[in-house]
């Protein structure tokens, strides 16, 4: 027996000994050093068990030996990498290495760490148990972006693309160097489509080919657990301490790292290859044809007098759309009508196309300012509240999710507190603001909730709020059905 094979069966021994002698698991790992999940492995074990073990580890290190040097070096230049990563990096530096079972590279790896000493920090992962969907029914698609360190030790920041078909676990991966904006994004989608989907192509993505989208809450995982994983594999399995040259070489090694490891390996719940799985789900998708790329809008800079200049026409916008000489909007042509966007995206106004030139086309709406309009509702609004400006901060986060129901969003919140008591309404929105409850459903709700734990009157809640006596416009809120449950415990914890 050699003294290496001698030292194992000592520890084993102590191991036991330490246990028989009424010492906890935790107590053992601190005396002799060792790593609790070493200890708590080789309790369990008899000498039977632990002889095997040990010819089995052997048999791992004649196999994986050569790479011996390679994955120690990792380890200790990057000691939280996982071993599913450590895998690939065998796999993208030695061509040649050998088909080997994803728990002998794992056995390897957590030998090593225990032969060097190189501990691994525990993460946690959650997982979402989510129905299995026919093959050819949805994709998943989502942005991220991760900060590498390059050659010359400075940092770079890198965004990135993903969609995956959600029965087979294909996925797609595109790089950035800059943060994606809309037409990028449209060809990202479009690259997607052509080389993984191969479904029909979307002009405009939604309208004109009938796609059914589901846009998901940031960070939803009950709603989008699928993709979001896929963000984090890159994230942890590819991005994690790779050295970033150029942007050409890093969509080269990702395409190489989807065909390793992100598509030709077993997904972790279904057990499954991506590439394999594919093949199956192809038959089901429909066919695809290129989009063209060439721009679906036109940009436009609007003038001090909010208005902009096409095909030798003046068309308005609302006052205070002017902001600085770099305010553009976004045009779209849709048949006889002009729609304008602002910069980001949001729907401004219309007009109908004139026919001829030399006209200014103004829209007697937006002689109004509805900017001022607006700062004089959250003004009026605020000093209802016994604290104005943390109203106003409120508002500003209601502006910030919701800036096209601003509005509606304030005016509703208006109602709901007239009549009430001042210390209630405080008390309602210092909730909201600390725990972000944003929107005037969620305040209303709790308003009502505390009012009824104080025993106060309780008005009653109804589906539709009335922006105005006047007119038969209706907020643009639907009301969820929710569990007050929530809210008690929400006040609970005040």
């Amino acid at each position: 027996m050699d003294k290496k094979t001698m030292g194992n069966w000592i520890m084993y021994y102590e191991i036991q000994r330490l246990l028989r002698e009424g010492l906890s698991k935790a107590a053992i790992s601190k005396t002799l050093g060792l790593n609790p999940r070493t200890v708590s492995r080789y309790a369990l074990l008899s000498e039977a068990a632990y002889e095997a073990f040990l010819i089995g580890k052997e048999t791992r290190s004649r196999l994986l030996g050569p790479y011996e040097d390679f994955v120690k070096i990792k380890l200790q230049a990057h000691p939280s990498v996982s071993a599913a990563q450590m895998h690939d990096w065998l796999k993208e530096h030695y061509p040649d290495f050998p088909h080997t079972p994803p728990k002998t590279v794992y056995n390897f790896v957590m030998f090593l760490r225990q032969k060097y000493n190189i501990p691994l920090e525990a993460t946690t992962r959650e997982y979402f148990v989510v129905a299995e969907l026919p093959y050819g029914q949805q994709a998943q698609a989502d942005f991220g972006h991760y900060t590498l360190r390059s050659a010359e030790n400075k940092r770079k920041t890198v965004h990135f693309f993903v969609m995956m078909l959600s029965r087979s676990r294909m996925k797609f991966l595109r790089f950035s160097d800059i943060p994606f904006t809309i037409r990028t994004a449209i060809a990202a989608h479009e690259e997607a489509m052509g080389e993984l989907l191969l479904t029909h192509a979307f002009r405009e993505y939604v309208v004109q080919q009938g796609f059914e989208l589901h846009f998901c809450r940031k960070a939803d995982p009950e709603s989008k657990g699928k993709v979001e994983n896929v963000v984090k594999y890159v994230k942890n399995n590819f991005l994690q301490s790779r050295l970033y040259y150029d942007l050409e070489t890093l969509q080269g090694q990702a395409i190489g790292w989807l065909q390793r490891t992100g598509n030709g390996m077993p997904h972790s719940t279904t057990k499954k290859i991506p590439a394999q799985e594919w093949l199956t789900e192809q038959p089901h998708l429909q066919p695809w044809a290129p989009l063209s790329l060439m721009p679906a809008y036109i940009l436009r800079t609007v003038r001090k007098d909010n208005t902009f200049s096409f095909q030798g026409n003046f068309y308005s916008v609302p006052q205070g759309t002017f902001k600085s000489k770099e305010t553009m909007v976004m045009l779209w042509v849709k048949e006889e009508e002009l729609h304008v966007h602002d910069q980001v995206g949001e729907f401004i106004c219309k007009h109908i196309l004139a026919q001829t030139n030399g006209h200014t086309i103004i829209n007697t709406d937006h002689k109004r300012n509805k900017s001022l309009q607006v700062k004089q509702l959250l003004e009026q609004t605020a000093n209802q509240f016994t604290n104005p400006a943390l109203a106003l901060q409120y508002f500003e986060m209601i502006r910030k999710e919701r800036a096209r129901y601003l509005r509606d969003q304030v005016q509703a919140i208006q109602k709901a507190i007239e009549g009430k008591n001042r210390q209630l309404v405080a008390d309602v929105l210092e909730k909201c603001v600390n725990e972000q409850y944003i929107g005037a459903v969620v305040f209303r709700e709790l308003l009502a909730l505390r009012e009824a734990e104080n025993n106060y009157p309780v008005a009653s809640v109804g589906k539709v709020i009335l922006l105005d006596p006047n007119s038969s416009r209706k907020a643009d809120i639907t009301p969820d059905r929710s569990d007050l449950n929530e809210y008690e415990k929400a006040f609970g914890n005040s």
